[in-house]
Order: structure tokens, then C-alpha cells, then sequence
């Protein structure tokens, strides 16, 4: 057995996967496996896969057998995993060389944390262009948010899929399967924690923005209103539901211009 499981999906990702594959073939830690689960592709995705598992025996490529969607390909991918840990990992992302290392030390120390994350530098086709600056130790109101951790620089114990389940594949959490799951580990006192460290380049571009749509906004409020009651976030907090809701209003660019402006 593996120490980590890297855990990767994709869906027509010719553009940016292999530097994605290169950026975990080449960590410091050796100790892994890089689970690449294929959600229907119909570009050359596959082909530049398997092209890398001909120079590394450590990626294994599997199907989608679920859900067609990223939450079904996470899930299936998750079934493939035989590590202590799993690390998320997305396919347009850039994992610094010491990612995997230095959180899996810090897990291995820690027995009381459930998962760990980072901050992360924010780039695209032109660059760098700013970094994530998030809470090293999240609270509840904190995940609660939506504000508290980074989904690609997660690794977590693979023992928590017994208490915590695989993503939510329902209709309710596209989009936002990240976020419910996180608000789901916390409803069962399960912490994470966010080294004060940059180990991704987090790729936010036009696509990124993109999938910002008026349902999946509708979709998080409906979800944050749901664990209000689990996480016991007081009422007072209401407001920050009906500021999400007001977000649709808002034109997609002016929310590229104030990303970039405050990171």
C-alpha cells in the first residue's frame, strides 16, 4: 500500500494536464499514487494519460463509472485510492515540488487533524497575479463562509471516508461539492487546518469564472442555509446568505476585476 493517493479528475484537458501530471511525478515524496479518473473526454486527455503512464508506473487511469460530472469522477477516482492519504489535485493546477511532503508530515504529527490545506498562488496564461491568504486554523463560521479552504490543496485521512462519506453526487451540490463537504467534516467536529505556506499554483482564468453561474450561486445559498442549523451559525448570520443571493446581480467581469484587485 501507498502512502498517498493523489486524486485527480478530468474532462477535456488536453490544455493544461500534463504540466498538471509533471508537477506530481516530480514531488519530493515518492511514496504515491496519482489516480486519474477520466469523466468522458472527448479531446486527446487520454491520450497524453497514458502517454505518462508509460514513463511512470505510479499513474493508474480509471473511468468515470458513476455520475457523469466531476463529482462523479472524484467519487470513482476515490474508490481507486490505496493511500493512507488522499490529496486532491486538479488537472490545470501546479503543485509546488514539496506539497505532498510537507502535508503528509504534518498529518502524520498531527493525529488530531482530519485534513490539511495551503494558501496558494493565483495565476493564469499571463501569470501570477496574486495569492489566497486564508486562516491556518478555519472555524466553523469560518467553513461556513465558504472562505476557508482551497479544494486542489487538500489532503485528507482516507480512514474519513468511513465517518464522513465521498462527495455528494446529488443535483443540489454541483458546483459546490467541495463546500458541502467541508461544512460535513466540521457538523461531525472534524477540523482541517491550512499550512501558512504556498503549495499550488491555483489556475483562475476566464473558464474558472465562468462556471460562476446564477444556479450554482442558488445552489450554495440553499446549502449554506442547510448547515446554518448543523453548524449552529447563529441567525444573525442570515445576512450573508441574502449578500450571495444578491451576487447574481453582479456582471461576471466586474467579479474578475475585484478578484484581481483584492488578491
Amino acid at each position: 500500500m501507498v502512502e498517498v493517493s493523489v486524486l485527480m479528475g478530468t474532462r477535456n484537458g488536453e490544455r493544461y494536464i500534463s504540466r498538471a501530471i509533471e508537477s506530481i511525478v516530480d514531488q519530493d515524496f515518492d511514496d504515491l499514487e496519482l489516480i486519474i479518473c477520466n469523466d468522458f473526454s472527448d479531446d486527446k486527455t487520454e491520450k497524453i494519460i497514458k502517454l505518462w503512464q508509460k514513463k511512470d508506473h505510479r499513474i493508474k487511469l480509471c473511468q468515470n463509472e458513476r455520475t457523469p460530472g466531476f463529482t462523479g469522477a472524484l467519487n470513482t477516482g476515490l474508490s481507486y485510492c490505496q493511500g493512507k492519504y488522499v490529496a486532491r489535485m486538479d488537472d490545470d493546477d501546479i503543485a509546488v515540488s514539496n506539497r505532498i511532503k510537507l502535508e503528509y508530515d504534518y498529518l502524520e504529527t498531527n493525529k488530531h487533524v482530519s485534513f490539511v490545506g495551503s494558501n496558494a498562488n493565483y495565476f493564469d496564461d499571463n501569470g501570477v497575479y496574486g495569492e489566497s491568504h486564508l486562516k491556518r486554523f478555519p472555524q466553523r463560521i469560518d467553513v461556513w463562509k465558504g472562505s476557508a479552504f482551497l479544494h486542489p490543496t487538500i489532503m485528507f485521512r482516507r480512514t474519513m471516508l468511513e465517518k464522513v462519506g465521498s462527495y455528494d453526487e446529488s443535483c443540489s451540490r454541483v458546483r459546490i461539492e467541495d463546500y458541502d463537504y467541508w461544512c460535513r467534516f466540521y457538523a461531525k467536529s472534524f477540523w482541517g487546518v491550512n499550512l501558512p505556506v504556498k503549495l499550488l499554483n491555483y489556475r483562475e482564468d476566464n473558464d474558472s469564472f465562468s462556471k460562476r453561474t446564477a444556479i450554482n450561486r442558488i445552489r450554495l445559498v440553499k446549502c449554506m442555509d442547510y448547515y446554518r442549523k448543523k453548524l449552529n451559525i447563529p441567525r444573525c448570520f442570515l445576512l450573508r446568505e441574502c449578500m450571495e443571493v444578491s451576487k447574481i446581480l453582479v456582471p461576471r467581469y466586474l467579479f474578475q476585476i475585484y478578484h484581481r484587485i483584492i488578491k
